[in-house]
């Protein structure tokens, strides 16, 4: 950037910013390549807020990140938002003939010449706090527009001011703006321009989003030699920062009625925005702001508690802590409250283990979750309580979880059966004995086909859980899967849900299920928790003491994980770090005031040398007057304490030969081995002859008890949510030329009723064939089938995605035992089903 444009761009105070980022629909391996040009507009608009200003491009191009102004740096703090323009990455019309000139729109003189009815999809490449507008001289006839987080239209819950995203533009002298809720912005990906009527032709220009930003510097940062990890934490990163508003940290989710600070998602959004931007302030005021909330959600009041002590120990606030002494008692004797009522726990997430959400929030897992919660937030709060003198405090706290870990312990195998979620708080609590977490490692952690969540708000604290065990290569696995996975469908911010399987089901920018949570979010602030994991895992850096006046910092590198760089913001400044260990160096950057732990990892090898700024200090260190404290070392790594304030090069030799290392073995699949027999798309109604040759059940208004009698002597019953949240709906789907079918169908748009699920309970050892005759209520829908051990809801076959066609399909599966069968909306009408036979 020349000198010349820096100072108009200070001086005129506003810009146009456009990200030419290429497309996710290209192939994963290629990282997206950010150029952010900018002019100055002819206008400064009609947004509410000022075009962005106050700083320059001064900081450093990082192109794993999908932020637009990664590089731009605030020179001072504004509590205020600001706007920048973003114009598209890629343009295209199935009605060609109606447009000229499309091309134009990515350039900077766009010029659109309509001539026909028809439609506009614009890609602006990247996921933006946003709401979409055009210019326009001489509009003739009548038009619509639309935005979505996907590649079609977005259609959200009922409940918003606009759950159809798609409506007549405002005017506003030549430009034409989509106002869809009082608030202008929403999740943007996606902008539509449709010719309703035309008359004569007219010309778009300027095709714009309008993004809104909060003037936040990018005050962390971490590279790696695996890219996909860099662009995991720069995404998350950036899905925090878009949902920083003025004074809180709240969503930019498709309006649906829920946004703003869920005290227990903040957890996540709040850890990760310290790491990342070290606005502690903010941070603070969103702990103040949330104090008294809990959502309903039990879980949630607990981890508020945590993100407490999280700032505390990151910013070391000990007057704001003390300030809520009172706020801790009263949450945590409400959680006593709640254990000992066994009350209603509300929500624990969205995972099948964890209840799917809000349909059977009290379950034994969660149950067991909720207590093993307490107790971790009882030992954690009396340890620091203990360190700035609350003795009495710090002993009722310690007593109140020891007891409560003490009944637990009643039961000496507590541990084999409290569920994956349960398990990670355990592990993540600090109080297991090495038997207990070794039993926990083995009975939850090593099946890799389960040890994915389907929220990635609740997979943060299984990667949690992973590394206190020390697994930090099947934590890895499980990041590419939930994090890596959703960059390999076209993600630019993480999301509320996803699985793994999806990748194979649809294509870059598909719309994807929904579910319990509703129409799901494509930006999800809390769903960055591994962003924060790879600053304090991978990086290594954590804080020992209140503030980082101590810290360590200790990578977790592996033979294809060998490099790592990046930088922590803290109240005494900024820490910086690296390592490359095939180099065999190291440095080391620490502010003014602190005092540092760094542990060198020795990667299956012996470490022969180490020498810091010119200075032997293992094995054997300088005779005279060694500067540094004697290293500690263990089967891991060699650590340097102690070491003081400043800058530190260091130097490592490795032996060359490998030490031989047993990794923990991996268990398979769950026993309850499922598979897809057939697909039959010819048979209709005829069904007698080729399926429920042992029994069947088709569905009615009865509810539970129908056609019970009709089930094979293997299976007890079938059953389905009739009321709550989820509930199906009932009724008659009228197949032409064989009468009525009775059906079971999801609820669209209705939140928490776009999924349900209906369990058969057969004898748990019987290995049997059921078929699932589908409902499909028109011919331009999708829906998910996903089938679980109905027993430990672990999932047992790969996700399968129905296109409805209008006419009847039977899915025959293999499988044993009891199975859950869940149905899921994905677009289109909704998703059903009218029968299941046995055979």
């Amino acid at each position: 950037m020349s000198e010349k444009i820096r100072g108009v761009f200070s001086t005129i105070g506003f810009i146009s910013l456009f990200s030419l980022i290429c497309s996710p629909a290209e192939s994963f391996s290629q990282l997206p390549s950010t150029r952010t040009n900018y002019q100055l507009p002819k206008d400064s608009g009609i947004a509410p807020y000022p075009i962005v200003s106050g700083g320059a491009f001064t900081g450093k191009q990082v192109t794993a990140s999908p932020d637009p102004l990664v590089s731009y740096v605030w020179e001072h703090k504004s509590e205020e938002l600001q706007v920048y323009h973003l114009k598209p990455v890629q343009v295209h019309s199935e009605t060609a003939a109606s447009f000229e000139g499309t091309e134009s729109a990515l350039t900077d003189d766009c010029s659109i010449t309509v001539n026909g009815e028809g439609s506009i999809r614009f890609d602006f490449g990247v996921e933006s706090a946003a709401w979409i507008e055009f210019d326009s001289p001489d509009l003739t006839g009548e038009v619509q527009m639309s935005i979505s987080e996907y590649n079609q239209p977005a259609i959200v819950n009922s409940g918003p001011q606009s759950p159809h995203k798609t409506g007549i533009p405002v005017k506003h002298g030549n430009t034409y703006r989509l106002e869809l809720n009082a608030e202008l912005y929403e999740g943007v990906r996606f902008g539509w321009i449709h010719v309703t009527r035309f008359d004569r032709p007219w010309h778009i220009k300027n095709v714009r989003l309008v993004c809104q930003t909060k003037p936040v510097n990018y005050a962390g940062h971490f590279e790696s030699s695996d890219t996909i990890l860099n662009r995991i934490w720069y995404t998350g990163a950036y899905a925090v920062k878009l949902n920083l508003l003025k004074d809180h940290i709240g969503a930019i989710l498709m309006d649906r009625g829920d946004r703003h600070s869920w005290t227990g998602d903040a957890h996540v959004s709040q850890a990760v925005s310290m790491i990342a931007f070290g606005n502690y302030e903010m941070v603070r005021h969103n702990l103040q702001r949330t104090a008294e909330d809990n959502n309903s959600i039990e879980s949630y009041s607990l981890l508020w508690i945590h993100s407490l002590l999280d700032y505390y120990r990151y910013s070391g606030d000990e007057a704001f802590l003390r300030s809520h002494l009172g706020t801790l008692k009263r949450k945590l004797n409400h959680a006593a409250q709640v254990i000992a009522d066994d009350a209603n726990l509300g929500f624990y997430g969205w995972d099948e283990r964890l209840g799917a959400g809000f349909e059977t929030p009290n379950i034994p897992q969660n149950r067991h979750a909720y207590r093993l919660l307490y107790i971790q937030t009882c030992t954690e709060l009396a340890k620091v309580l203990a360190a700035f003198g609350e003795e009495e405090l710090s002993v009722n706290y310690k007593r109140l979880g020891d007891q409560k870990l003490a009944e637990i312990r009643k039961n000496p195998r507590w541990y084999q059966s409290i569920g994956l979620h349960a398990a990670a708080e355990a592990m993540n609590g600090g109080y297991l004995t090495h038997q207990e977490s070794t039993a926990l490692v083995r009975h939850y952690f090593l099946d890799r086909s389960n040890i994915v969540s389907f929220s990635p708000f609740n997979q943060y604290f299984i990667i949690k859980a992973l590394a206190a065990g020390g697994l930090h290569g099947e934590a890895l696995l499980a990041i590419d899967k939930t994090w890596g996975g959703q960059l390999r469908l076209g993600a630019t911010t993480f999301w509320e849900c996803f699985r793994p399987e999806w990748s194979n089901l649809f294509l870059p920018n598909d719309p994807i299920p929904n579910g319990q949570h509703g129409y799901t979010s494509l930006c999800h602030p809390w769903s960055s928790g591994a962003t924060r994991w790879l600053s304090e895992e991978i990086l290594g850096i954590k804080p020992i003491s209140p503030g980082f006046k101590r810290f360590r910092v200790i990578p977790h590198l592996s033979n294809s994980l060998n490099a790592v760089s990046g930088g922590l913001p803290t109240p005494l400044g900024a820490i910086r770090f690296g390592i490359d260990v095939n180099k065999g160096t190291a440095y080391l950057h620490s502010p003014t005031g602190s005092l540092a732990t760094i542990g060198l990892p020795k990667m299956g090898k012996r470490m022969r040398r180490i020498t810091v700024n010119g200075h032997d200090v293992y094995p054997r260190r300088n005779a005279q007057n060694p500067p540094y404290a004697i290293p500690t070392e263990d089967d891991g790594f060699v650590y340097l304490p102690d070491l003081p304030s400043g800058s530190y090069e260091i130097d490592m030799e490795y032996e060359d030969e490998q030490r031989k290392s047993h990794p923990p073995k991996t268990k398979k699949r769950n026993a309850n081995h499922t598979e897809l027999v057939s697909v039959d798309s010819t048979t209709s109604t005829d069904w007698v002859d080729r399926y429920g040759r042992d029994g069947y059940f088709l569905f009615d208004h009865q509810g539970n008890a129908a056609q019970q009698n009709t089930l094979p002597d293997y299976v007890e019953k079938i059953v389905w949510k009739n009321e709550g949240t989820g509930a199906p709906r009932l009724g008659n789907w009228p197949l032409d030329g064989h009468g009525p079918l009775p059906i079971l169908a999801t609820q669209n748009p209705m939140a928490c009723y776009q999924t349900y699920c209906l369990d058969i309970l057969a004898q748990p050892e019987k290995v049997y064939q059921f078929t699932l005759r589908t409902a499909e209520l028109g011919t331009n829908g999708k829906f998910v089938i996903d089938l679980f051990d109905e027993r430990t809801k672990n999932l047992i076959h790969p996700t399968i995605l129905v296109k409805t066609t209008g006419n009847v399909r039977y899915y025959t599966f293999r499988t044993r035992g009891p199975v859950r069968v869940r149905l899921s909306h994905v677009a289109g009408e909704d998703a059903g089903l009218s029968g299941i036979f046995f055979q």
